[in-house]
């Protein structure tokens, strides 16, 4: 397995003004260095204020884009600005390669992250992101387990294989948010 696929969408997205962040388990294999499972698709999160500009972009580029609002896929309108809860968007386009991608609205401002769940629980906009050794924007590892830990089970591996290879302070912030958002998560005693 290789980054190609995701090496890809970092293309597509090259020449977009604002930031990008691949997310989901990209992510974490971008972190490791290494890819450690066959990926359904590739993930990227930019913050919700810059969701205008990231639209007209892909637009531009022959890209569909829906909302999925409880499960429902609806179209998103132009000069429709998403709010919350509404996070998600299937972009699908099949002239590229790979031919869909899910972009995921996040609460960033200037100075942090907020995860959306609970916008109590804040990261440093320094801490959030790093770059990967293939150049790509990459979500921070803590945020992005702290998302997959809704579904423990299914995202057991990805934990497991990034857990051990986070810094102590990355450690301790995915703890504490564990700690905060579920009354006893099995994710917890293996920080």
């Amino acid at each position: 397995m290789s980054f190609a696929e995701v090496e890809r969408v970092g293309s597509l997205l090259r020449d977009l003004r604002c930031e990008w962040f691949v997310c989901g388990g990209w992510a974490i294999d971008l972190f490791l260095g290494r890819a450690t499972r066959v990926h359904s698709d590739v993930d990227i999160a930019i913050a919700r204020r810059d969701q205008t500009e990231v639209r007209d972009y892909l637009m531009r580029r022959g890209w569909e884009l829906e909302k999925a609002v409880d499960g429902v896929l609806s179209p998103w309108e132009d000069g429709k600005t998403l709010a919350l809860p509404v996070h998600t968007v299937w972009c699908r386009n099949d002239a590229h390669d790979p031919g869909f991608v899910e972009l995921l609205l996040d609460e960033i401002d200037d100075e942090r992250f907020r995860f959306r769940r609970d916008r109590t629980i804040t990261l440093a906009r320094g801490r959030m992101s790093f770059v990967s050794s293939n150049g790509l924007p990459v979500l921070a590892p803590e945020i992005v387990l702290l998302y997959k830990s809704s579904r423990p089970e299914e995202y057991a591996a990805d934990f497991r294989n990034a857990a051990g290879s986070l810094p102590g302070e990355s450690r301790a912030w995915l703890r504490g948010a564990l700690d905060k958002v579920f009354a006893r998560h099995p994710w917890a005693d293996e920080l």
